[in-house]
C-alpha cells in the first residue's frame, strides 16, 4: 500500500522538523503503509495519483501567505474532489479564515492569478492553465465536500467545528488525537522560573489576560522558526502555560505544546468558556495559577493529563480509526 501525503503548504509536502498534527497522522499512517511526501504540481494528471492508494491533503486557507503550494494542491484537489481517495485534513491555526478565502476564490478565481501569488510555486503554469482554477473554484462551491478530518480536543464537538469552519458540509468529519501516545507521567520539577510560558503573542485574548495576572510572560517560539526543544525548555521552566483561543470565534485549536506541557507537569490556562464544562482542572483561571505553591501546581497538571487522557481515544483506537479511513475510501473506488 502506497499513501501520499501532499497540500497546499510546504510543510505538506516535506517532513518538517517540528511536531504536528501532520506528522503525526503521516507516523500513523506508516505503521500500516508506505507513506510518499511530494509537492504538488499543476502538470499532474489523473495518471500521477492512480499511483497512491489513498491521498491525505493539507488544505489551508487558499489566500494565506503559508499556502506556498497553492496551485499545484488546487490541480490535485480539482481532479480528486468528487474522488473517495481523498481526505482532507483542515490543520490550520486559524479555522475562521477558510470560509473567508475559500468565498473568495469562488467568487472570483482570477484573484489568484494576480502579481500578488507570483512568486508562488506553479504559479506561472496556472497562467497557462486557467481552466484549472476555474474549475477547482467551481467544485468548491460544492455544499458537500469530501471527508474532512482535523485535529479534536475532548472539549470540542463536531456541530462545534462544522459551524467553524462555516463554508459547507463535509461527507464525512473526522475528530482524530494521537495524544495518547505521546502523553507520559509527568516529570516533577519545582525549580521553576515565576515566568508564564505562552503560545501566540499577538492574541488579543492574550493581551486582555495580562492584565488579571503579575508575573511576567516568556513566548514559546522565541525566533522564528523556534524548534520543540526550545519550547518544551520555555514550557518546563515556567509556572503554567497560556494557551490562547484563536482569533474572532475564540475556538481552542490542538497544539503540540498541550502534550509538551502535560508531560513536564505544566499547568495549562486556556479559554476558559470552551473548557469549563469539560472538567473542573481546565476552568482554572491564570490568576489562580499565580496564587498557588509549586505542589499545587503540579498537582493540577496532574488532574488535567487525567481528565485529558480519559477523554480522548487510546492510541489503538485512534489507529484503527485512521486504518478504516483507508480502508474504507478502498472499498469505495472498486
Amino acid at each position: 500500500m502506497k499513501i501520499l501525503f501532499t497540500g497546499m503548504g510546504s510543510h505538506h509536502c516535506k517532513r518538517p522538523a517540528n511536531t504536528s498534527f501532520f506528522t503525526l497522522l503521516a507516523d500513523q499512517v506508516s505503521e500500516f503503509s508506505e507513506v510518499v511526501w511530494a509537492s504538488p504540481d499543476m502538470a499532474w494528471d489523473s495518471s500521477d495519483l492512480e499511483k497512491f492508494d489513498h491521498v491525505f491533503f493539507g488544505i489551508l486557507p487558499p489566500t494565506a501567505i503559508s499556502a506556498n503550494k497553492l496551485y499545484g494542491a488546487l490541480n490535485v484537489l480539482d481532479l480528486l474532489f468528487d474522488s473517495p481517495k481523498i481526505t482532507l485534513v483542515f490543520d490550520s491555526p486559524q479555522v475562521w479564515q477558510y470560509k473567508n478565502s475559500i468565498n473568495a476564490i469562488t467568487r472570483d478565481y482570477k484573484i489568484l492569478l494576480g502579481g500578488y501569488y507570483s512568486k508562488r510555486d506553479g504559479y506561472e503554469k496556472a497562467l497557462n492553465k486557467p481552466q484549472i482554477l476555474s474549475s477547482v473554484a467551481t467544485k468548491m462551491t460544492s455544499a458537500v465536500w469530501p471527508r474532512i478530518i482535523y485535529p479534536k480536543l475532548p472539549w470540542n464537538s463536531d456541530s462545534k467545528i462544522r459551524a467553524a469552519m462555516g463554508f459547507a458540509e463535509a461527507s464525512e468529519l473526522v475528530g482524530l488525537n494521537f495524544d495518547a501516545k505521546l502523553i507520559s507521567t509527568g516529570s516533577v520539577n519545582f525549580a521553576r522560573k515565576d515566568v508564564w510560558a505562552a503560545e501566540n503573542m499577538k492574541s488579543s485574548w492574550l493581551s486582555y489576560l495580562l492584565k488579571s495576572i503579575s508575573l511576567p510572560v516568556q513566548a514559546t517560539k522565541q525566533k522564528r522558526s523556534t524548534d520543540d526543544v526550545s519550547a518544551l525548555d520555555a514550557i518546563a521552566n515556567s509556572i503554567g502555560l497560556i494557551l490562547p483561543p484563536q482569533d474572532r470565534n475564540n475556538l481552542t485549536w490542538w497544539n503540540y505544546r498541550i502534550v509538551q506541557a502535560l508531560n513536564s507537569s505544566t499547568p495549562i490556562v486556556t479559554y476558559w468558556q470552551d473548557t469549563k464544562d469539560f472538567d473542573e482542572s481546565w476552568s482554572v483561571l491564570a490568576y489562580q495559577v499565580e496564587d498557588m505553591s509549586p505542589a499545587q501546581r503540579q498537582h493540577l497538571s496532574s488532574l488535567q493529563r487525567e481528565s485529558y487522557l480519559l477523554a480522548i481515544d487510546t492510541a489503538a483506537d485512534v489507529s484503527m480509526k485512521v486504518k478504516n479511513i483507508v480502508i474504507d475510501s478502498m472499498k469505495e473506488s472498486d
